[in-house]
């Protein structure tokens, strides 16, 4: 129901996260495309701290708080090692949606396989995840939310099982649309529609920093990043 999914979204505060949990060092994510990307939009259901509304999301769906004032339970899954990232949301999560009702368990995993296997299975309630954008969303984004990616034992593929035929619609068309500023039309309207459909809750940007010595000049800073390819960089 995509009104328990934008709940849970609501219950999250991305600014405690990004500037207490990660000290500043993070950025709120907003959607499916990386600020960084030429194709970014913040036109899209920001998902602001709002426990009202997400009570009222869940009280709409059916869910009503029992003598206990419990809801439903949920497990949450999260990637083992890099702490900040993963396992510190997964207990913060925990703490906000019991404020709406909602009991979540933690799942720690011994291992990343074990962790993948889980997720790449589709045996899991939530989880936390982090998925490359790349330099194209053709080869970074559309993995995560195509329906014919829904494919067991396949781990960074659709794994939430999401699907949206407009969604697949507008990825294909802009996949192969040369104009750039339809393109990026085609991907505002993408990402307008996963947001709203909430199918991951969208948290912050992977904070990436780049180290370099003051003399070497032209360094690739595009969305690839030090992915992409040196040969035009010199040093005075």
């Amino acid at each position: 129901d995509v009104r328990v999914r934008q709940a849970i979204s609501y219950a999250i505060d991305r600014d405690f996260i990004t500037k207490k949990l990660h000290y500043g060092f993070s950025k709120i994510s907003t959607g499916p495309i990386t600020p960084g990307s030429p194709f970014y939009t913040a036109e899209v259901e920001r998902y602001k701290l709002n426990l009202a509304k997400a009570n009222q999301l869940l009280d709409a769906a059916g869910h009503k708080k029992g003598a206990d004032g419990q809801r439903f339970s949920l497990s949450i899954d999260y990637i083992p090692g890099n702490r900040e990232m993963h396992q510190t949301i997964a207990e913060y999560v925990k703490a906000q949606l019991r404020k709406i009702g909602v009991d979540v368990q933690l799942r720690a995993s011994p291992d990343f396989p074990t962790w993948a296997k889980r997720v790449g299975g589709h045996e899991f309630d939530m989880t936390t995840d982090s998925v490359f954008n790349w330099g194209d969303p053709v080869i970074g984004v559309a993995r995560t939310y195509q329906t014919s990616n829904i494919r067991k034992g396949i781990i960074w593929s659709n794994t939430q099982s999401y699907s949206n035929p407009k969604v697949d619609e507008l990825m294909a068309q802009a996949g192969v649309e040369t104009n750039p500023e339809k393109r990026k039309a085609l991907y505002r309207e993408f990402q307008k529609i996963v947001a709203h459909d909430a199918p991951i809750a969208f948290i912050n940007v992977i904070p990436y920093y780049q180290v370099y010595d003051k003399n070497l000049h032209n360094l690739p800073t595009t969305i690839w990043g030090a992915a992409a390819p040196f040969d035009e960089m010199y040093r005075k």
